[in-house]
């Protein structure tokens, strides 16, 4: 027996809908029967269109918000290419316009729409589907991770984290740890011989 939909079309509010499977990739899509639109899971969460499911985007601009170094457009940019052809959510790399746009448009009103957990499950979900969260062949330890953390931002980074954030702590340990996603540039990376996707 088929699951009922239980959503509506933001178009027209109709609830004689159809799911048209995933030609966004990760996005599931819908067509509505009454005023013949299709249209997006985003939408009905409220998300802003994008070519990048929005969950991810958010998962990008709170790592943004918290991690210092992101203020740096070219190192914020890093991150998120390193990301996206992991993830493989998208064939080409973000430019600075881009991102700069997710900055001004999006930051704003992020809490209001999507958690920093849900974000994060959001791309956990994506991992699991292309079979990429099981434990790389190399990888850094937790204490090597906040080591890392230690050094590029001061142990006081790391306290001040682990008493007001110890969620995204463990969140950007384990992007360290498992991810390797400062691999271009940390030591643990240089000396294992590891490079990231966008280290060319």
């Amino acid at each position: 027996m088929g699951r009922e939909l239980t959503i509506y079309c933001p178009h027209c509010n109709s609830d004689k809908l159809v799911r048209n499977g995933h030609p966004h990739g990760a996005k599931h899509e819908f067509f509505c029967k009454s005023c013949n639109r299709y249209f997006t899971e985003d939408s009905l969460k409220g998300y802003p269109p994008s070519n990048i499911p929005f969950p991810v985007i958010a998962y990008f601009l709170y790592f943004r918000r918290k991690v210092p170094g992101f203020s740096d457009m070219r190192k914020f940019r890093k991150f998120v290419n390193h990301w996206l052809f992991y993830l493989d959510v998208y064939d080409k790399e973000v430019s600075r316009q881009t991102a700069h746009h997710w900055i001004s448009n999006y930051s704003h009103f992020l809490d209001r729409v999507i958690t920093f957990q849900e974000s994060r499950d959001f791309v956990k979900d994506l991992l699991v589907k292309k079979d990429k969260l099981k434990p790389a062949v190399v990888r850094v330890s937790y204490t090597e991770s906040l080591k890392i953390l230690e050094e590029k931002f001061g142990r006081a980074y790391v306290v001040d984290l682990i008493r007001s954030d110890p969620g995204f702590l463990k969140e950007f340990c384990n992007v360290i740890s498992r991810h390797l996603v400062y691999s271009w540039e940390d030591k643990v990376g240089r000396r294992r011989g590891r490079r990231s996707p966008s280290s060319g």
